[in-house]
């Protein structure tokens, strides 16, 4: 499977899932059961949700290439359909369909849907601009460390807790809460944080993004936190925070226009912008309501951040490397 056929099922993924129920589990790809064999047969998408009590699947089959898709491929999957036990399965193509295809389809009740780029002139109707201007204000965790209540000097972070942050960075579960044993991380206190003092963003931080440093430092009673050290438990005294801190901005142009269609109208138009990285913003215009829906979605995997323990003085500190982490972002149209 080339990467551009790939970005096809991903982008007909998105689109059905902003049409679907909001309690509706889209995944792409999926891997599902033969009823028979019991072998799993993997589909480019599926759809789950319930109608009542019964449980509902929609299988998705996806064909990105220049020729029509002809009555053998329906044939195909309608025997998978069967197999799977699905209860509707939509073929998707780039390019369309025979008319032997289409007749098949509806005998076999496969859905058919067919994919188009556009220009922009046919979205004027609704979608005015082209481009997106990305507002984004970033941080990333550059240090953490704990002043800690009667601990001796030499007390230092047990080793799990030291690979938890190698691994997991602002997410490992450092803290744990006198009260009830449960644990919190680097971002559970920012949050606490902007709850009592607001955004640890300053209104003059330039927009060209530039990083500067801030530093926060979050005092805590006795007896509410504390952390596991290599001398024993001891409560958190205060909490110290390095960040950095940026502020962008960019002028995005649309990466893609589209329409949705089945074979006697058009369904859908998309219009999606690739902000950074995987992540990428759709507006998917119902055509028969004329509501759009706005969604932001992103593949990005776990961030990883590696660090060096930095321990003494009453303090069991990591100091890390930086991945950056989104904070907000604001769509301005132009």
């Amino acid at each position: 499977m080339t990467a551009q056929w790939r970005e096809f099922e991903k982008l007909i993924a998105r689109i059905e899932q902003a049409m679907a129920p909001l309690d509706a589990a889209v995944r792409s790809p999926d891997r599902i059961p033969d009823k028979v064999t019991g072998e799993l047969r993997e589909v480019d998408a599926s759809i789950r949700y319930k109608v009542g009590t019964c449980p509902i699947l929609i299988t998705i089959e996806c064909r990105d290439r220049s020729s029509i898709e002809d009555v053998r491929w329906i044939e195909q999957l309608a025997e998978k359909k069967r197999s799977i036990g699905a209860s509707m399965t939509l073929a998707v193509s780039s390019s369309g369909f025979s008319d032997p295809a289409m007749k098949k389809a509806s005998a076999v009740d496969i859905e058919i849907r067919t994919l188009s780029d556009m220009a922009a002139e046919d979205f004027r109707q609704w979608l005015a601009v082209q481009h997106v201007v990305l507002d984004v204000r970033e941080w990333s965790l550059s240090e953490l460390a704990l002043e800690l209540y009667d601990a001796p000097e030499d007390a230092e972070l047990i080793l799990a807790l030291q690979e938890s942050f190698r691994e997991r960075g602002h997410l490992a579960p450092i803290f744990i809460r006198n009260l009830d044993g449960k644990r919190f991380h680097v971002e559970n206190v920012l949050i606490e944080w902007c709850k009592r003092h607001g955004t640890f963003f300053p209104d003059d931080l330039p927009s060209d993004g530039t990083r500067i440093r801030r530093n926060l430092h979050q005092p805590v009673d006795r007896n509410l936190l504390h952390v596991e050290t290599t001398k024993g438990d001891f409560d958190i005294r205060i909490i110290h925070i390095g960040l950095w801190l940026s502020h962008s901005k960019a002028l995005v142009p649309v990466s893609r226009l589209a329409q949705y269609s089945d074979p006697s109208s058009p369904l859908v138009q998309t219009a999606e912008w690739n902000l950074r990285g995987t992540v990428k913003l759709s507006l998917h215009r119902d055509l028969e309501s004329g509501e759009t829906k706005i969604v932001i979605t992103s593949e990005d995997s776990r961030n990883i951040i590696t660090a060096d323990s930095l321990i003494g003085k009453q303090k069991c500190g990591v100091s890390s490397g930086v991945s950056s982490f989104w904070d907000s972002v604001r769509f301005t149209a132009s």
